[in-house]
């Protein structure tokens, strides 16, 4: 009898000692998850964010001097032309942080619709590789390099968040180079003729190859696609290498201005950001 109580006994400890480890791991699993609960969530890498901007590189050619600048643009219209973007550049060594803010209302409005627009100026930078940051308010931020060498900038963002890159490349162009166009009149299209003839003596095939280049872009078939051009008439785009003296340059323009003055206009800039 009392064999028997004792062997009922051990079970019952037994049972009591499997349930209180039983308990014990619930306890453990059941406080892991509170801890998991309170710690605020990680951001997640969204890439289905609506593009709101729209970037475009550039080189500007003001002044003989060379910087590098992302122009960003609202992809929505605005109710004004001279909107802006809320921006900062930060340059830390070889690394740039962009953040991108909300359109800024004008205090005084330019009728019309456009997009917002600001020009974030890099600088001048030398050749080789830069780390990229771009930040929209809250979302993850984008990352991604810049490669600068003598012939192009060429940008690496593969997965961009909030906006898209426009070009990935932009070729650089080459010192000694002219270009602009001619906007005329139907019934001045020989005079636009002989004016080629006369600035070809002058200047020779710029011999790029097709690409954007900021300013214009040269296309499959070798064409000419000038930026802000605003016109009615027709024009002659002009893009040429010259390495004579200016002066030979503006006594040709000269002589075609003062001879047939507003049925042929000349627009022509170079390098080093002087417009003839």
């Amino acid at each position: 009898m009392f064999a028997r109580l004792l062997s009922n006994a051990e079970k019952l400890t037994s049972r009591f000692c499997i349930i209180l480890r039983y308990l014990s791991l619930l306890s453990v699993v059941l406080l892991w998850h509170a801890c998991q609960t309170d710690k605020t969530e990680a951001p997640i890498l969204d890439t289905t964010v609506a593009k709101e901007y729209e970037l475009d590189l550039w080189e500007s050619l003001d002044n003989s001097v060379r910087t590098f600048q992302i122009r960003a643009s609202t992809i929505k219209s605005e109710d004004c032309l001279n909107y802006n973007i809320e921006n900062a550049v930060n340059r830390f060594g070889s690394n740039f942080e962009i953040n991108l803010g909300k359109p800024l209302i004008p205090i005084t409005c330019e009728r019309g619709f456009g997009p917002a627009k600001s020009n974030l100026d890099l600088g001048i930078l030398t050749n080789g590789t830069y780390n990229l940051t771009i930040k929209l308010g809250q979302i993850v931020p984008s990352t991604g390099r810049l490669v600068v060498n003598n012939g192009s900038y060429y940008f690496y963002m593969p997965a961009p968040i909030g906006f898209k890159i426009n070009q990935n490349i932009l070729y650089r162009i080459p010192d000694n180079t002219i270009w602009g166009y001619i906007d005329y009149e139907l019934t001045a299209s020989p005079i636009v003729e002989q004016f080629l003839v006369d600035l070809n003596k002058i200047s020779q095939d710029a011999g790029l190859s097709k690409g954007y280049y900021g300013y214009f872009n040269i296309l499959d078939n070798e064409s000419i696609e000038l930026q802000k051009v605003v016109t009615d008439r027709p024009i002659r785009p002009i893009l040429r290498r010259f390495q004579a003296n200016d002066k030979d340059l503006e006594n040709v323009l000269k002589s075609y201005r003062d001879r047939y003055g507003k049925s042929i206009l000349i627009h022509l800039r170079n390098t080093l950001g002087k417009e003839f």
